[in-house]
């Protein structure tokens, strides 16, 4: 496994990388600070990576596929700009400092979770459900009459804003933009992925003359059943996991004999049915029935008033397109190297060169140092032609000609001592490291699990696990308290268990292994 270098250095010349938020299968995903952000707009964004050589060097057709989904997702985003969709802001192609080059996009950072983490304890009351419900059909509902089918819509790829008020549908990665365009391949997540994409039902493309639909056609239906079994998981509080591959039929206990219980059930059946023409066709319907179910059995005649008798919830989910439209950013177009032909670096344009953020800061201190020595040199020059002219002055002035002189002379003085220091002794960075905790460098190393250790929520051993770092796990340490390392998992040194726990949380000192 070969990851990127790109910890503590600065991207394109304006990103800021701060820390690595997660890895998958061919991406990284990092956190950075954008230095050239327009002065309303946030400075703090997502990097997200394409890394070829994450799990091994793939051959040349997977290369090719692997690029050609990652700028898949970029047009998908640009075609589907909706306040609950996340937002691309740019893109390029670099260098990492070990010399690795990789394509990259630019998106805004959501840090209020996602919705897998807000339910991972405990269920969400009905009317939250549907305020977050809401938000994601029109999103998706847009997204649909754009084009775009998702094909990957979980809890995981719901993204929270910091507030946890607005919910936004990431990760276009493996998006159908026309869904007429060749054949149905399998691409998402077993738990919620509709039969006629699900990557467990069998391997290679989708034999669809079971399912009575149209060969390599693949509807908005596909994203409907995804996101009825996400809308299990926000009202029962736990995955659909023993509904895998099959409609939902029964809600857990704990929410069985709620009063809107029956009612939404009847609704998620139908919408995970397995044929795809047996469920709702469109966000809308499902959203008008789902809506429907929710609301009480009764309700007083006098305050329904005749607007709402033919009113549907669904002319809710669209707005006017000129509130959330936005200038997208230049449409990328990602190459994919040829390994086997010369490269001419004449006819390429070069990708943008990773550099540590110490080193830069070095530079511009240098940068700094010159135009005061400069400056120095041109005042020197003055003072010379100053005291030439001063050989004919009268005798007052000459006295202050000499003032003038001692205190151009001492302030050059003072000019050469700072430049010297500046550019001998003074380092920000070595400041900067001595003002660290009591662990400086404990702090980003990387360290091996000696033992089977639960992941805490918070550094005490009384909370319940969020997760497991299994033994021989590598670890990286993000922060220390006391007796405690907050760490995340880099490498698991077995295969999960539960792949929805979190990979982050607090462990004791005493089970992690420095070599």
């Amino acid at each position: 496994m070969s990851e990127l270098k790109l910890q503590q250095s600065r991207l394109d010349g304006r990103y800021d990388i701060l820390e690595c938020l997660g890895r998958g299968s061919y991406a990284e995903i990092y956190m950075a600070n954008d230095n050239a952000a327009a002065a309303d707009a946030p400075r703090t964004v997502v990097i997200k990576a394409l890394n070829l050589y994450l799990q091994d060097t793939p051959d040349v057709e997977l290369e090719r596929t692997l690029v050609s989904n990652f700028q898949n997702e970029a047009v998908a985003l640009d075609r589907v700009r909706h306040p609950n969709v996340i937002n691309r802001l740019g893109h390029g192609t670099a260098i990492d400092l070990a010399g690795t080059t990789f394509h990259y996009i630019v998106l805004e950072y959501l840090p209020g979770g996602d919705m897998a983490a807000l339910t991972r304890t405990r269920p969400l009351p009905i009317k939250r459900a549907l305020f977050y419900l809401e938000q994601v059909c029109s999103g998706l509902a847009h997204a649909h009459k754009c084009g775009v089918i998702h094909r990957d819509i979980k809890p995981q790829n719901l993204l929270l804003t910091a507030d946890q008020e607005v919910v936004k549908i990431a990760d276009f990665g493996v998006a159908r933009i026309d869904s007429t365009d060749g054949a149905i391949t399998r691409v998402g997540t077993n738990i919620y992925s509709a039969p006629e994409h699900n990557p467990l039902m069998q391997t290679g493309q989708l034999d669809t003359t079971g399912l009575r639909i149209p060969r390599g056609l693949l509807t908005p239906a596909a994203d409907i059943y995804s996101l009825a079994k996400t809308t299990y998981t926000l009202l029962a509080g736990e995955s659909p996991r023993r509904f895998a591959q099959h409609a939902i039929t029964a809600l857990p206990a704990h929410v069985r004999d709620a009063e809107w219980a029956s009612a939404v059930l009847r609704v998620l059946e139908k919408a995970t049915q397995t044929h795809p023409e047996a469920r709702y066709q469109s966000v809308e319907e499902f959203w008008d029935e789902i809506a429907d179910a929710s609301l009480p059995p009764t309700r007083p005649l006098e305050w329904v008033l005749p607007d709402m008798l033919v009113r549907r919830p669904s002319e809710d989910l669209s707005m006017p397109e000129e509130e959330f439209t936005e200038a997208a950013p230049p449409r990328p177009h990602f190459d994919v190297p040829d390994r086997g032909a010369p490269v001419d670096v004449d006819t390429l344009k070069r990708p943008r060169i990773v550099v540590p953020i110490s080193r830069e800061v070095e530079r511009q201190m240098e940068a700094r140092a010159r135009e005061e020595a400069s400056a120095a040199m041109s005042e020197r020059g003055a003072v010379k032609k100053q005291a030439a002219v001063g050989s004919v002055l009268p005798a007052s002035k000459k006295r202050r000609a000499l003032v003038a002189l001692g205190l151009i002379l001492a302030f050059s003085g003072m000019l050469l001592a700072t430049h010297k220091y500046v550019t001998t002794r003074w380092n920000p960075l070595t400041r900067i490291q001595q003002t660290q905790p009591a662990e400086p460098v404990i702090i980003g190393r990387e360290g091996v699990t000696t033992t089977d250790v639960n992941l805490r929520p918070v550094a005490n051993a009384a909370n319940t696990p969020i997760g497991l770092a299994e033994s021989g796990s590598k670890v990286k340490v993000l922060s220390a308290d006391n007796n405690w390392y907050e760490v995340q998992v880099v490498q698991h040194g077995r295969p999960k268990t539960d792949p929805y726990s979190s990979d982050r949380g607090w462990i004791n000192k005493r089970y992690v292994r420095f070599d």
